[in-house]
């Protein structure tokens, strides 16, 4: 079974820093991961906003516990950052004074990469310096934040079977159109097709005709994701195709389809 990048590699991604080569590697190739550090990037894009907000709201104490432990901090994590003090706390890092009428900035987030390499760890452990614990702080905010946040599943307002070509008897798969509250458009895919050695799977959106086409991404497992651009017109690009893609760099579609369907509402 493939091994997708581990939540502490991509919570680091979506904070800035850059990834080890293994998982950068597999993050070009596989739309569920792009699609999980998309999510991660947006969460802590909205956490950074609020940082000069006069009032957060405190989060209850089990949304840091279900944080805590689904994402793996370590021991060092385990004490709710907005929580009330335990006892025999370690003194708090105090911030500078800000005068009353001056504009509150984001702290900077500091790198962690040194860190982690130091002690041998890929997930993400303990900051050891201020400005890491507030890259520590904006992960638990933003994660605390999408545990209370109610999970927008989408509507789906399109499908297609996807049948399979004539030299990929036996093929099969699906695509689904989910467009979320916020107007954002994904293709959700599912393919059963046997692998070929030396090739990538990449997902397309076609005119009927054949005469347009838009690469959505690389199919890295049985199933994926994919948002599609808001500028693209469903109408006009409305049949999904899944290729297999030569490992040549040559970026067009390489004409050896393995299933396509037409999508109805």
């Amino acid at each position: 079974m493939e091994q997708h990048c581990d939540t502490g590699a991509l919570a680091l991604g979506a904070l800035g820093e850059a990834l080890e080569a293994d998982a950068d590697a597999h993050l070009r190739a596989c739309g569920r991961c792009q699609h999980e550090l998309a999510r991660m990037a947006a969460t802590v894009s909205v956490a950074r906003s609020t940082l000069g907000e006069s009032e957060l709201h405190r989060p209850p104490a089990h949304v840091w516990q279900n944080v805590h432990r689904q994402v793996g901090f370590g021991d060092a994590l385990r004490s709710d950052p907005l929580g009330t003090p335990v006892s025999n706390p370690k003194p708090p890092i105090e911030a500078p004074p800000v005068a009353s009428d001056a504009t509150v900035a984001p702290a900077p987030v500091a790198s962690l990469r040194d860190a982690r390499e130091r002690r041998g760890l890929r997930r993400f452990v303990a900051p050891l310096t201020a400005a890491a614990a507030a890259a520590a702080l904006i992960t638990g905010v933003a994660l605390g934040w999408q545990a209370l946040t109610p999970r927008d599943t989408g509507t789906i307002v399109a499908s297609a079977s996807l049948d399979a070509l004539p030299a990929w008897q036996g093929a099969v798969g699906s695509a689904e159109i989910i467009e979320h509250a916020n107007g954002e458009r994904v293709v959700r895919i599912a393919l059963d097709a046997p692998p070929v050695s030396g090739a990538v799977q990449e997902v397309w959106l076609l005119t009927p005709e054949v005469d347009g086409l838009i690469s959505l991404g690389l199919l890295g497992d049985a199933r994926g994701e994919f948002v599609i651009p808001a500028e693209v017109d469903l109408d006009r690009y409305s049949v999904v195709d899944i290729s297999a893609e030569p490992l040549d760099g040559d970026p067009s579609h390489s004409g050896d389809s393995i299933v396509r369907g037409a999508l109805e509402s």
